[in-house]
């Protein structure tokens, strides 16, 4: 956790907001999926059988598999409904079934701030696009700072590395092929040593 909170504290750019609704639903007992990471302003459109709902609680009823409600947090009725932006605030939001929470009917929302990279972009000249994209990224890279050979690698979340490609050769232009990576935002770091370079990339 003490890597991820490091590889975002160290970030000071993230990508343009782009506001989405995201979907979960449930197979039997199981929200799916049963993680999802969004950005702060986006939407969750719960889509969910007459049987259950879906109660916001806090990391300790979480983990102990109760259903005690979180003071102001969201709340569901049975079939489900959306949580709007202005419930989802930064940060982990944990919530249950209420009927079947100590079956292990449980999920999360990871909420990540965003704000525009175009300015951090023209400082030091690196640019990944589309993004957010379908997993496959071009980056485009005229800074002087980064050596002739770099490692590349992309972190998700919690901070685990999910890709890397070691002993780069700059070029102008390379092609990214993350497509098999889940649905979520990830941290691309650019590092040849001596600098170290990020972007938040998003694949949807």
């Amino acid at each position: 956790m003490k890597k991820a909170i490091l590889l975002f504290g160290m970030i000071s750019l993230t990508v343009a907001v782009f506001s989405a609704t995201v979907n979960i639903t449930n197979s039997g007992f199981t929200f799916s999926p049963a993680a999802v990471t969004i950005n702060l302003g986006d939407d969750v459109n719960f889509q969910l059988g007459g049987s259950h709902n879906a109660v916001e609680v806090s990391k300790t009823t979480f983990d102990s598999g109760g259903n005690a409600p979180l003071p102001g947090g969201f709340s569901l009725e049975f079939g489900g409904g959306i949580v709007t932006a202005d419930k989802l605030t930064v940060g982990t939001h944990y919530y249950v079934c209420s009927p079947h929470a100590s079956l292990g009917m449980k999920g999360t929302i990871t909420v990540l701030n965003t704000t525009g990279i175009a300015q951090n972009e023209q400082k030091d000249g690196i640019t990944v696009y589309p993004n957010p994209s379908s997993g496959n990224f071009q980056l485009r890279i005229n800074n002087s700072r980064l050596s002739k050979e770099f490692d590349l690698e992309i972190f998700n979340v919690v901070g685990a590395k999910v890709y890397s490609k070691s002993e780069l050769a700059q070029q102008h232009v390379f092609s990214i092929n993350a497509a098999d990576l889940p649905k979520g935002t990830y941290i691309l770091k650019l590092n040849d040593g001596e600098a170290a370079f990020y972007r938040k990339i998003v694949i949807r």
